[in-house]
């Protein structure tokens, strides 16, 4: 769609751009194994040792201690009719070298058996050595952090029923009746729902009012097959909703996206999204990943009344692997994300990690807030700020992004566009001490963006090596920044603004740090280019470029 007097393609963002091939892989979590041990079944006496490989732990501890399966501590786990026995057996030949980290391991049983948490805790692998999610996907410039996380079960203030106390689920047959049903009665009698371990195979859901979901370490919830075009797995459209998982990495909603991807050349469905929320209000989402999706990991959008979601806050989450978006951000208001990734999306257009893109002028993208969280190895670009739709009948965009990871992603860094219309949309986007790393095109793109719409920020920015793919196709430009148009324009571009802007070029990739240039012949306004520390460009000085002419600083 778009002007069709543009010589340059603009695609609405959210329409179908034809198949693509199957995709594999998830996000895998850690197995955890209830084990039960008194101190005194460790010991025979004072001077006798109980070797790990021999000790079968008894089942008359009240308290429990998770061990990674991963950890060196895996010689403990056997087989489950072993760990069913109620008697220990021993050997009595050990070697005194590993008395040391035996003792160690017998001090944190000690603990946990008498109530401390803080050594079992310890028995936890750290959040910071957990694998990133598709890290193996990066592009060069480094792999995404790891995802903070805790594997502490998630509390509520409201009575806890268990989800196995309305039948049997998670033994591999279809669990989505029993579920939904657990989530209605227990929303409907002021209860939270608690889900344990284990695998859950469910078709589409739907959240009542005051729902309250608590979900164990070890949960994974993923889609039946038959999924139709626009069937989503989780969907909010009422409110007072809470779903707060174990953590990211342990606690995982997956649908089955190579599944969708083989039936989009047919059905050209980009819309099976994995956690859907539409007019939502006072939502709460925390520690769960959604990924695999053939839509959206996350979508966030207007309600039958056209009434904006409301009142959400998303924390410490991961959207992996997603067919369009990590996160689509439709109409919202007060949206509050932190922590959270959004990684390696491809599929159909524009497979980017966050994409704020209201699909109508009445549609609100106000007080939101994006925080703390990253996106990665994304076949778009990192984050897409797309108000082509809006105008001047629209509510102020108000958006602040602060430390904000972009990195490896396909496409640039940050990208956005505006509406070609006079009056505009107006307010602003401020992106502040922020990161766009080893990103195929441009570190930030404002492409289309209409000097009189909203102003858009960039504070403290620290670019390093874009262009990893080359020129960018459509400009045949390699700067580090930029404000770019093709033909068919009807008014200025511009009002962009690198205050503090620091760039790094060390892959010889890049000739100028900034070039703002409108092909339309109608001007570029309100631009600055304030810059911090600049290093490695190919073709400097100048610093960059403003309709071919040389400059250094802008300040228009």
């Amino acid at each position: 769609m778009g002007d069709v007097n543009k010589t340059e393609s603009r695609l609405p963002l959210d329409d179908d751009s034809g198949p693509c091939p199957p995709i594999e892989g998830y996000v895998t979590t850690g197995r955890w194994r209830q084990l039960r041990c008194p101190f005194s079944a460790l010991l025979t006496s004072s001077r006798e040792l109980l070797p790990l490989t021999t000790l079968f732990p008894p089942t008359n501890c009240p308290l429990e201690v998770y061990v990674n399966r991963s950890n060196t501590l895996n010689t403990l786990e056997h087989s489950q009719s072993n760990l069913d026995r109620c008697t220990p057996h021993y050997s009595h030949s050990y070697r005194h070298h590993l008395l040391f980290a035996l003792l160690l391991v017998l001090v944190a049983w000690t603990s946990a058996c008498s109530g401390s948490t803080g050594l079992a805790n310890s028995l936890k692998p750290a959040a910071s050595n957990s694998p990133s999610p598709g890290s193996s996907a990066a592009s060069p410039g480094g792999s995404t952090p790891s995802p903070v996380t805790s594997l502490t079960s998630p509390t509520s203030n409201l009575p806890t029923v268990n989800l196995l106390t309305f039948g049997s689920a998670g033994f591999g047959g279809d669990d989505t009746n029993l579920l939904q049903s657990a989530l209605n009665t227990t929303a409907a009698n002021g209860q939270a729902l608690k889900i344990p371990a284990g695998t859950y195979n469910i078709n589409p859901i739907s959240f009542p009012a005051n729902s309250q979901v608590l979900l164990d370490a070890g949960v994974t919830v993923q889609a039946n097959p038959g999924y139709g075009p626009n069937d989503k797995m989780l969907t909010i459209k009422s409110q007072n909703v809470t779903i707060a998982g174990a953590g990211a990495t342990a606690v995982v909603f997956k649908m089955r996206k190579s599944e969708y991807a083989a039936e989009h050349a047919s059905d050209g469905s980009e819309y099976r999204h994995c956690l859907d929320l539409e007019g939502a209000g006072n939502v709460t989402i925390s520690g769960i990943s959604c990924n695999q999706s053939g839509g959206d990991g996350l979508y966030i959008g207007a309600g039958p009344q056209g009434q904006p979601s409301q009142n959400v806050t998303v924390t410490d989450c991961i959207f992996d692997q997603n067919f369009r978006q990590g996160w689509s951000l439709i109409s919202g208001q007060h949206i509050f994300v932190y922590r959270s990734y959004f990684t390696n999306t491809s599929g159909t257009a524009p497979e980017s990690g966050i994409d704020v893109e209201p699909n109508k002028p009445s549609n609100p993208v106000s007080d939101v807030h994006i925080e703390d969280s990253f996106t990665t190895g994304n076949a778009g670009s990192g984050l897409t700020f797309a108000f082509w739709l809006l105008d001047g009948s629209s509510q102020d965009v108000d958006i602040t992004v602060l430390r904000h990871h972009s990195t490896s992603n396909q496409l640039s860094g940050y990208d956005a566009d505006n509406n070609d219309v006079t009056p505009n949309a107006q307010g602003k986007v401020l992106v502040q001490d922020s990161f766009s790393d080893s990103n195929g095109s441009y570190g930030v793109l404002g492409h289309w963006y209409q000097a009189d719409g909203p102003t858009l920020v960039f504070q403290n920015l620290s670019i390093t090596n874009p262009h990893q793919n080359g020129p960018d196709p459509t400009y045949h430009d390699s700067a580090a920044v930029a404000c770019m148009r093709g033909g068919g324009g009807g008014a200025p571009i511009g009002n962009i603004q690198f205050s503090g802007v620091n760039i790094a070029i060390t892959n010889g990739k890049v000739d100028r740090y900034f070039n703002f240039a409108d092909g339309s012949s109608k001007g570029v306004e309100k631009m600055v280019f304030a810059p911090g520390n600049l290093s490695g460009a190919a073709q400097v000085p100048p610093n960059g470029l403003i309709q071919s002419a040389g400059f250094n600083t802008v300040n228009q």
